[in-house]
C-alpha cells in the first residue's frame, strides 16, 4: 500500500496537484479559458447570438464555457504533470496523445449534449448542426494537449 499525507493523498498526487498553484500553468489556463472559450462561445451560440435571439438559457451557457477549457487545461497539466526521477521530464507522448482523445470524447460529448442536445433530440439534424457536432470535439482535444504542453514548459523551469 502507497503510503499517504495527513490529507489521505499519495505523495506523487500532492506533487501532481501543486501543479494547481504555480502561477505560469493558471495564467497558461486563464489565457485558454479567454481564446477558447471565445472560440467555443462563437461555435456553439455564435449563430444564435447573431441572431438577436438571445434568452437566459444561451447568456448562462455563453457565461460558463469559458470555465471548459479553463478546467481541461488545469485537469491535463495535472494528468501530465508526473515526473520520472530516471528519465528527467517527459515530453508530452502518447499517454498525453491517448488521455487527449479521451478528453476530447468526453468533454466534447458533454458540449455537444449541452448545446446541442434540445436539437439532437427533437431530430433537427442540419448540416450546420453536423458541423457543429465534429468541430467541438476537437477543440477539448486541443486544450488537452495545450495542458500537457503547459505542464511540461512547468517542469522544465523547475529543473
Amino acid at each position: 500500500m502507497a503510503s499517504q499525507d495527513k490529507m489521505g493523498l499519495a505523495p506523487h498526487w500532492r506533487a501532481r496537484l501543486q501543479v494547481l498553484r504555480a502561477p505560469r500553468v493558471l495564467r497558461q489556463a486563464s489565457l485558454a479559458a479567454v481564446l477558447v472559450g471565445s472560440i467555443l462561445i462563437a461555435l456553439n451560440q455564435g449563430d444564435v447570438l447573431l441572431s438577436g435571439q438571445i434568452s437566459g438559457q444561451v447568456v448562462v451557457r455563453s457565461l460558463l464555457t469559458p470555465l471548459i477549457p479553463f478546467c481541461v487545461t488545469l485537469l491535463s497539466a495535472v494528468l501530465n504533470s508526473g515526473v520520472s526521477p530516471s528519465r528527467g521530464v517527459p515530453r508530452p507522448g502518447r499517454a498525453a496523445l491517448r488521455r487527449s482523445l479521451l478528453m476530447a470524447l468526453v468533454v466534447g460529448g458533454v458540449i455537444v449534449l449541452l448545446n446541442q442536445g434540445h436539437l439532437l433530440f427533437a431530430g433537427a439534424f442540419s448540416p450546420r448542426l453536423w458541423i457543429k457536432m465534429l468541430l467541438t470535439p476537437c477543440v477539448p482535444f486541443c486544450v488537452s494537449m495545450y495542458g500537457a504542453y503547459v505542464a511540461y514548459w512547468h517542469a522544465t523551469r523547475q529543473h
